[in-house]
């Protein structure tokens, strides 16, 4: 039994020009739909007699068929400039200092680690994302930064969520 493979190769040669096939236009119904109709008839066909008849009794009595229509959204509405009356940006209130891993400080490897966190309206970090850094010290400065507390970004008046970018540097005393 022969075996196929599924894989792609390349052809042996570039060909010199393209063919694009395109298939006529097919003209829309102008009667009721019925399955199994030829196009512009209405009915399965040009048929004599009884079963002509039929056909065409059921083309009368059957309702149109249409697909339904796609629906439409409406694009989102910009959103309107908020007056600022007052802006107090979050300051540190508790910084828990990473610890250095061990693996880090064998090898020798220092720097920083960038880091976007969500800072809530409670005033803690509730999501962190990791921009760059040295895979041996990003644990450490997640596990610190989920730690931190700050006085939370005050707009208007009211506490407000915001995303901040947090740097971590990691330095070796050695």
């Amino acid at each position: 039994m022969a075996r196929t493979t599924h894989a792609f190769t390349a052809p042996p040669r570039v060909p010199d020009c393209v063919v694009i096939f395109t298939e006529p236009e097919t003209p829309e119904p102008s009667g009721p739909y019925v399955p199994g109709a030829l196009p512009g008839t209405g009915t399965a066909g040009n048929t004599n007699g009884l079963v002509g008849s039929v056909l065409d009794s059921v083309a009368r009595t059957t309702p149109v068929i249409r697909p339904p229509e796609p629906a439409v959204t409406k694009a989102p509405e910009p959103s309107k400039p908020v007056r600022v009356t007052e802006v107090r940006m979050a300051e540190p209130v508790q910084r828990v200092n990473p610890v250095y891993p061990e693996i880090a400080k064998r090898t020798r490897v220092s720097g920083k680690v960038e880091l976007m966190g969500v800072l809530g309206v409670d005033g803690r970090i509730h999501e962190i994302k990791v921009i760059s850094g040295h895979p041996f010290l990003v644990k450490a400065a997640v596990d610190a930064v989920m730690q931190w507390v700050y006085r939370p970004t005050i707009l208007n008046g009211q506490p407000v969520e915001v995303q901040a970018p947090i740097t971590v540097n990691f330095i070796l005393n050695n």
